[in-house]
């Protein structure tokens, strides 16, 4: 049941990097002008390529994506915070019922969270990524906890815990992934921090 605490614990800090996924203030930055398109015929691979939106389309959607991070910060803390205490009181308690309800309470938070990033009406192709990927976080950490109960509760198979490790890495690369790809992000359309005076 230790390793069960210690593995959950793992998956909410990468619910929590997800559903707190703000990216840091960028440096203030000249504009980058936007790249050129040229009006060729289109080839078919680039028929279904969707059309790139307008840099001010794509700083709505950012901003969008923000407001709906920080809308949604609080609440997922809460419900991290919820499963941790009910984890450890049913851990100690030796309760396998009370720790899989926990989860399952959990995870309802999670559907509701994507549920609501569904919601989010974001047209920009890079800003859209971003909301895939957040979802996408979203769902593996949820499934972990799922496969965590069933690993800690029964005697799991070395082809069990094969695939569970597999989805423990798929999810650490799509975490890593994420905070690359919202970096970068950040670094294109944050608004710019406002100048701290110099200090002497």
């Amino acid at each position: 049941m230790n390793k069960f605490t210690k593995i959950s614990a793992t998956a909410l800090f990468a619910l929590f990097l997800t559903a707190c996924d703000k990216p840091a203030p960028a440096k203030p930055e000249a504009t980058q002008p936007a790249p050129e398109v040229k009006q060729e015929t289109a080839k078919p691979a680039e028929a279904t390529k969707p059309a790139e939106a307008t840099p001010t389309q794509e700083q709505a959607d950012y901003n969008k994506l923000l407001e709906w991070n920080a809308s949604q910060a609080q609440a997922q803390m809460a419900a991290q915070q919820k499963l941790q205490s009910d984890l450890t009181a049913a851990v100690q308690a030796k309760d396998d019922k009370k720790i899989e309800e926990a989860i399952k309470t959990f995870n309802k938070t999670v559907e509701d969270t994507i549920a609501s990033l569904d919601k989010l009406d974001v047209t920009s192709p890079s800003v859209k990524n971003i909301k895939d990927q957040n979802k996408e976080v979203l769902a593996l950490s949820s499934e972990l906890l799922v496969d965590q109960l069933n690993l800690a509760t029964k005697a799991p198979t070395e082809e069990q815990t094969k695939a569970y490790q597999a989805k423990v890495e798929k999810l650490q690369a799509a975490v890593a992934k994420l905070q690359k790809d919202g970096a970068d992000l950040a670094q294109k359309f944050a608004p710019a921090a406002p100048v701290a005076p110099a200090t002497k």
